[in-house]
């Protein structure tokens, strides 16, 4: 029996409670390794009810109930047969990226459905205009909820959220006339009373950029590509290559330089799935001395066609999803651009490799 099927078994046993574990989990982000957490009164009902469940299951069939029990994977087991089958069951629900990650959010989805009048702030990519609202590094605080930001926001995709960078965002947001967009999270509904602000302490910022080279017309232009001889082979080392590609702009918008960035990151063979790339489009007004554009995205990829090397990278199909995560328009300054950059490629050490070439010399 594979965890899927425990997973299954536990699924089936437990019903819409098992529904309700696995949404009130993701509501509040406790991760199953996390499941006997106090903290929360929400997790701590509903996880109670599913306990008792459980163990009338092992009253009434204590060796089927054992037969599943004893198929958890052993990194997963503990003293008690029901812990371990919960946080055994719920670790891929809990984990999975939802279709409606790659979507704009619409009226019927649980965050948007519970204030309803975030859904006016929405642009065309479905990012939320946070002008006037108390945008926190740690969620967006509005009316008696503390919504979450996006999934494909947070570190590695599942963790928790980079707040470093939404903290650059918001701070960005709140001290110039810079306008800055937000993806949201459309599945999760945190009340205010439940809002947790983390102390993380995995500081990353870029470094002090040379203005004279990114307003000359004619430096950085073209592809450069940063690569690691380990291409991907370690976990703290994961892509294989990042790519820089400048462009000028032509006509009356000669003095524009644009740059587009993007991953590419190393594939396993024993993986399913889609193939997830951080890429980051920002437009440089030469004559201003600042960047006036700049958003992040996710690009989602089939697995099978995905490029394995560098000299693969240009002949990649078009990605099955694209979801636009961030924005910022106005005149945003070299510095915080430069800590934007640094900050979404987190755990990217090839970008912040290209950025300390472009760092004034002291």
């Amino acid at each position: 029996m594979s965890t899927d099927e425990v997973a299954a078994a536990v699924r089936d046993r437990l019903g819409p409670l098992y529904e309700e574990l696995v949404a009130v989990m993701i509501d509040l982000g406790v991760s199953p390794l996390y499941l006997s957490s106090d903290r929360w009164d929400r997790l701590v009902d509903v996880r109670t009810r599913a306990f008792d469940a459980l163990h009338v299951w092992s009253a009434d069939d204590p060796a089927g109930f054992k037969a599943v029990a004893s198929k958890v994977p052993t990194e997963l087991q503990s003293d008690d047969d029901a812990t371990s089958l919960l946080e055994a069951a719920t670790q891929t629900d809990f984990f999975v990226i939802a279709d409606s990650t790659f979507r704009p959010p619409t009226a019927e989805d649980r965050a948007f459905a519970s204030a309803p009048g975030l859904l006016e702030r929405l642009d065309a990519d479905g990012l939320v205009f946070l002008d006037g609202l108390n945008a926190q590094p740690h969620g967006l605080l509005h009316g008696d909820r503390s919504f979450h930001y996006h999934q494909l926001l947070r570190r590695s995709f599942m963790s928790n959220v980079n707040y470093e960078l939404v903290g650059t965002l918001t701070g960005i947001a709140a001290s110039s006339s810079v306008r800055v967009r937000v993806a949201l999270d459309e599945r999760r509904v945190r009340y205010r009373a439940e809002h947790d602000a983390i102390l993380e302490r995995d500081h990353w910022y870029g470094p002090p950029l040379d203005d004279a080279v990114l307003d000359d017309l004619h430096s950085l232009l073209g592809e450069t590509v940063h690569g690691d001889p380990r291409e991907g082979r370690s976990s703290h080392h994961p892509y294989v290559a990042t790519f820089f590609h400048w462009t000028r702009g032509t006509g009356r918008e000669d003095f524009y330089k644009t740059v587009e960035i993007e991953e590419l990151v190393a594939v396993a063979q024993d993986e399913d799935g889609l193939v997830l790339a951080r890429y980051l489009h920002a437009i440089r007004d030469t004559q201003r001395r600042v960047f006036i554009h700049c958003d992040g995205a996710v690009k989602a990829y089939e697995r099978a066609s995905y490029p394995r090397f560098v000299k693969d990278f240009r002949e990649r199909e078009r990605p099955a999803h694209y979801r636009k995560v961030f924005r910022l328009d106005g005149e945003i300054r070299t510095e915080q651009w430069s800590n934007v950059v640094a900050q979404w490629f987190r755990g990217n050490l090839l970008v912040k490799e290209y950025l300390s070439g472009l760092q004034v010399q002291q």
